[in-house]
């Protein structure tokens, strides 16, 4: 019998590759970004800045702020070891089972209790919209305030997943926003009914959360044979006394984000939607640079080279990023017309969009920089530091926030300001990083000269702006500006690139570089 066993076990598959699990949620991540950069076009095409894409906005935000700490790390962090431990004694599919009951009760009572509350929440979050927008609103969240038990039953079912080595729940996941919300665009095009948004957001979820238990359940990864309520309260307990640690960060984030939502609604009918659509080309061009150098310095990374990476970062950071924030901020009209100004996006659109993105682009390198740095904190062991590093970064931005909001000039440059208080953050997220690595002046004396590339292309943007017209012409006039930028910040920060350019070339010709 013990030979069986022996046997058994060395016949078991290996444990999944990390760097494999790894590089499918980046391509999951970086291949939701694309489908939500479509479904804002679309979005934008369809809705525009009117009232109902405010109301729908902010439908979301009041469904997934109560369920924060059921959907940011805390559920892989917990149920993960958890599914390790219970597979080492043949009880995985019996936990996933009992946790997934367990969080999925919950999150259907946190849907009880936001459809009892709903007015309160919508008061809360929109002070400043008209009566119909406010009732749009109430009726949206109780529509979608259904999706919430399956949401959490979907992150909790992909955790478990990703122990197994699988990440189709979770890339899924990752996706179905976005395409529910294009189903809801359809068929508020087909039907002239703005509740088609909030009936298609919760229909995928649901539909997500079926698929995912029938597809762990046929495969026996997950079991609810000899469950008990005993079970499911134990596992309700650990994952709760656990929860504490992880608790400062979605309450930062929430907050951070409550108070955009009601400051933004204070100012205009499309400022809230506004945020989003400046935030979807911010984050876009933010996730195809950090995801893949942040997923190679975990994945290669040596401890013992942390200063020379974060060098080597930096000053990729400061040639390519930099220059790229001045040309968003001196572009940022043009960039929005072309990617979102036709169908319902007005000019309106255009000119809050604007201000946003203008906003959040000064610190869009900052951003960047202190997003891939973070990895090399978490890779050194200091992941509460990073998360402390988060939490601050978070309450900084609140605190520009309500400093703008009281100024006077709020009601004119408001989601300029929002955009700023992103900028800030991600200022302090940065300063931050760079002060716990330890090398503080060698990087910032990599910043200082990555500033006479980013001025460059500011000076020439702005000379293209006063000189042409034609959004097409400015922007490819623009681009030509920030190619010629990056030369500059090469031959700055890192001149041995053209060397190897003129050597590569030489070679191709077949002759030898003189030595």
């Amino acid at each position: 019998m013990m030979d069986n066993t022996l046997d058994t076990q060395d016949n078991a598959p290996a444990p999944p590759s990390i760097k494999k699990v790894a590089a499918k949620l980046s391509s999951g991540a970086l291949f939701s970004k694309s489908l939500g950069f479509v479904r804002e076009i679309f979005m934008a095409h369809v809705v525009g800045v009117a009232a109902l894409a405010d109301s729908f906005r902010s439908s979301i935000t009041i469904i997934l702020v109560p369920l924060a700490f059921l959907q940011n790390e805390s559920v892989p962090a917990i149920l993960i070891p958890r599914m390790q431990e219970a597979g080492r004694q043949g009880e995985a599919a019996h936990r996933l089972a009992a946790m997934t009951i367990a969080l999925t009760s919950i999150g259907a009572l946190l849907m009880v209790l936001t459809m009892i509350i709903a007015n309160l929440l919508v008061d809360a979050m929109l002070a400043g919209v008209s009566v119909a927008e406010r009732q749009t609103t109430i009726y949206f969240v109780h529509i979608m305030a259904f999706s919430m038990p399956a949401s959490v039953a979907i992150n909790c079912l992909a955790a478990g997943e990703i122990a197994l080595g699988k990440t189709r729940v979770t890339n899924a996941r990752a996706s179905i926003l976005n395409v529910g919300v294009m189903l809801g665009l359809a068929m508020l095009v087909l039907t002239d009914e703005g509740a088609m948004l909030a009936i298609a957001f919760t229909l995928s979820f649901n539909t997500l959360a079926i698929w995912a238990t029938w597809s762990l359940w046929r495969e026996g990864n997950l079991s609810f044979e000899r469950l008990t309520a005993g079970d499911v309260w134990s596992e309700t307990r650990i994952f709760l006394s656990r929860l504490v640690p992880f608790l400062p960060l979605p309450a930062a984030e929430q907050t951070n984000i409550w108070l955009e939502r009601l400051l933004a609604s204070k100012l205009t009918t499309g400022a809230i939607a506004s945020m989003d659509y400046a935030r979807t080309l911010t984050d876009s061009a933010l996730l195809l640079v950090s995801q893949p150098i942040g997923l190679a310095v975990l994945s290669h990374g040596d401890e013992d080279r942390i200063k020379e990476q974060s060098e080597a970062i930096t000053r990729f950071v400061a040639i390519v990023m930099m220059p790229a924030s001045a040309f968003i901020f001196v572009f940022a009209p043009d960039i929005v017309r072309l990617i979102f100004q036709r169908g319902a996006f007005n000019a309106l659109g255009v000119e809050l969009t604007s201000e946003a993105l203008r906003g959040i682009s000064i610190g869009l390198w900052a951003s960047t920089l202190g997003w891939i740095l973070l990895r090399l904190l978490n890779r050194a062991n200091r992941s509460t530091l990073a998360a402390g590093i988060l939490v601050a970064s978070y309450l900084a931005n609140i605190g520009i926030n309500a400093a703008t909001a009281t100024l006077a000039e709020a009601q004119t440059y408001g989601t300029l300001f929002l955009g700023f208080g992103e900028t800030v953050r991600s200022f302090v997220m940065c300063a931050s990083v760079i002060i716990a690595l330890g090398t503080p002046l060698s990087l910032l004396r990599l910043l200082a000269r990555g500033l006479i590339p980013a001025a460059a292309m500011a000076l020439a943007g702005l000379e293209v702006i006063e000189t042409f017209d034609g959004t097409l012409v400015r922007l490819a006039l623009g681009l030509s500006c920030y190619l010629l930028a990056v030369a500059i910040g090469a031959a700055l920060l890192a001149p041995e690139i053209f060397g190897k350019l003129y050597a590569l070339a030489v070679s191709r010709k077949g002759t030898k570089p003189d030595a």
